[in-house]
């Protein structure tokens, strides 16, 4: 069954929010991880990392997390319309990280 001209632009457009998702979130994590070389901000100093926390890191985790929550969303809303189970499976398996790292996350704030 060949797809509509709209279907495939939603398509298009759910595949390259998942590649925006993991690549801002892999982005973030490398800058976060090495923070000091780049900017000086030095692990364990809290102002700077208060600042850089708020200023670069959660804003880019908020916008990887919210594409991966639409991704998954658009894939489940048009399941049966979009046929390609692989091209499917490979959108919520681009959008999983970020959510992974969410739920990792907030479990950790409640163990402590």
């Amino acid at each position: 069954m060949k797809l509509s001209q709209r279907h495939t632009k939603k398509i298009k457009w759910t595949t390259r929010m998942a590649f925006s998702s993991l690549g801002i979130l892999i982005i973030a994590l490398l800058i976060n991880e090495f923070r000091e070389p780049l900017f000086g901000i030095k692990k364990g100093y809290a102002p700077h990392n208060f600042g850089f926390n708020f200023t670069f890191f959660l804003p880019s985790m908020a916008i990887a997390i919210g594409l991966g929550f639409a991704v998954i969303g658009r894939t489940i809303k048009h399941w049966k319309t979009w046929t390609n189970l692989n091209k499917k499976l490979v959108l919520i398996g681009l959008s999983i990280p970020s959510i992974g790292i969410l739920t990792l996350v907030i479990i950790k704030m409640f163990s402590l």
